[in-house]
Protein backbone atom coordinates (compact mmCIF):
# COMPACT_ATOMS: atom_id res chain seq x y z
CA UNK A 1 0.00 0.00 0.00
CA UNK A 2 1.47 3.31 -1.08
CA UNK A 3 1.08 6.19 1.36
CA UNK A 4 1.24 9.70 -0.05
CA UNK A 5 1.34 12.99 1.82
CA UNK A 6 -0.17 15.86 -0.17
CA UNK A 7 1.31 19.34 -0.28
CA UNK A 8 -1.89 20.61 1.34
CA UNK A 9 -1.54 18.19 4.26
CA UNK A 10 2.11 19.15 4.66
CA UNK A 11 1.22 22.87 4.75
CA UNK A 12 -1.48 22.10 7.33
CA UNK A 13 1.00 20.18 9.53
CA UNK A 14 3.50 23.01 9.12
CA UNK A 15 0.90 25.51 10.29
CA UNK A 16 -0.18 23.34 13.26
CA UNK A 17 3.39 22.97 14.42
CA UNK A 18 4.09 26.69 13.88
CA UNK A 19 7.03 25.91 11.60
CA UNK A 20 8.25 27.85 8.60
CA UNK A 21 10.04 25.37 6.37
CA UNK A 22 12.03 26.03 3.24
CA UNK A 23 11.21 24.02 0.12
CA UNK A 24 14.16 21.63 0.60
CA UNK A 25 13.15 20.96 4.21
CA UNK A 26 9.55 20.46 3.13
CA UNK A 27 10.59 17.85 0.56
CA UNK A 28 12.69 15.96 3.11
CA UNK A 29 9.94 16.10 5.71
CA UNK A 30 7.38 14.83 3.20
CA UNK A 31 9.65 11.89 2.33
CA UNK A 32 10.23 11.12 6.05
CA UNK A 33 6.51 11.21 6.88
CA UNK A 34 5.71 8.96 3.92
CA UNK A 35 8.36 6.45 5.06
CA UNK A 36 6.96 6.43 8.60
CA UNK A 37 3.40 5.95 7.37
CA UNK A 38 4.52 3.21 4.99
CA UNK A 39 6.24 1.43 7.88
CA UNK A 40 3.08 1.71 9.99
CA UNK A 41 1.12 -0.16 7.32
CA UNK A 42 2.93 -3.28 8.56
CA UNK A 43 0.43 -3.23 11.43
CA UNK A 44 -2.30 -4.12 8.93
CA UNK A 45 -0.71 -7.57 8.52
CA UNK A 46 -0.79 -8.45 12.23
CA UNK A 47 -3.02 -11.29 13.40
CA UNK A 48 -5.06 -9.79 16.22
CA UNK A 49 -7.19 -12.87 16.83
CA UNK A 50 -4.85 -14.26 19.51
CA UNK A 51 -5.69 -14.01 23.21
CA UNK A 52 -4.26 -11.12 25.15
CA UNK A 53 -1.13 -11.95 27.12
CA UNK A 54 -1.41 -10.43 30.56
CA UNK A 55 1.84 -11.84 31.91
CA UNK A 56 4.74 -13.76 30.37
CA UNK A 57 4.69 -16.07 33.42
CA UNK A 58 2.14 -18.82 32.93
CA UNK A 59 1.95 -20.00 36.53
CA UNK A 60 0.51 -18.12 39.46
CA UNK A 61 3.21 -17.17 41.92
CA UNK A 62 2.17 -17.28 45.55
CA UNK A 63 3.75 -14.63 47.74
CA UNK A 64 6.03 -15.97 50.40
CA UNK A 65 4.97 -15.51 54.01
CA UNK A 66 6.19 -12.33 55.64
CA UNK A 67 8.36 -13.68 58.42
CA UNK A 68 11.04 -11.87 60.39
CA UNK A 69 14.45 -13.41 59.85
CA UNK A 70 17.01 -12.29 62.42
CA UNK A 71 20.40 -11.10 61.26
CA UNK A 72 23.01 -12.04 63.81
CA UNK A 73 26.04 -10.19 62.50
CA UNK A 74 25.07 -6.55 63.05
CA UNK A 75 28.55 -5.72 64.33
CA UNK A 76 30.04 -6.63 60.93
CA UNK A 77 27.94 -3.88 59.38
CA UNK A 78 28.53 -1.27 62.06
CA UNK A 79 32.29 -1.78 62.13
CA UNK A 80 32.48 -0.37 58.58
CA UNK A 81 31.12 3.03 59.68
CA UNK A 82 33.50 5.67 61.01
CA UNK A 83 31.06 7.09 63.58
CA UNK A 84 28.97 5.04 65.99
CA UNK A 85 26.77 5.77 68.96
CA UNK A 86 26.41 2.56 70.93
CA UNK A 87 24.90 -0.12 68.69
CA UNK A 88 23.79 2.53 66.17
CA UNK A 89 25.62 4.18 63.29
CA UNK A 90 25.88 7.96 63.07
CA UNK A 91 25.52 9.73 59.74
CA UNK A 92 25.83 13.43 58.84
CA UNK A 93 22.62 15.45 59.01
CA UNK A 94 21.21 16.15 55.56
CA UNK A 95 18.50 18.59 56.64
CA UNK A 96 19.19 21.66 58.73
CA UNK A 97 16.48 23.38 60.70
CA UNK A 98 16.23 27.17 60.47
CA UNK A 99 16.40 28.67 63.94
Amino acid sequence: METRVSAELLRHLESLSKLELEEGERTGLKRDIEEILQYMTLLDDLDLSVDEMVSPVEIDLEPRPDEVQPFEHNEKITENFPEKSGPYITIPRIYKFDE
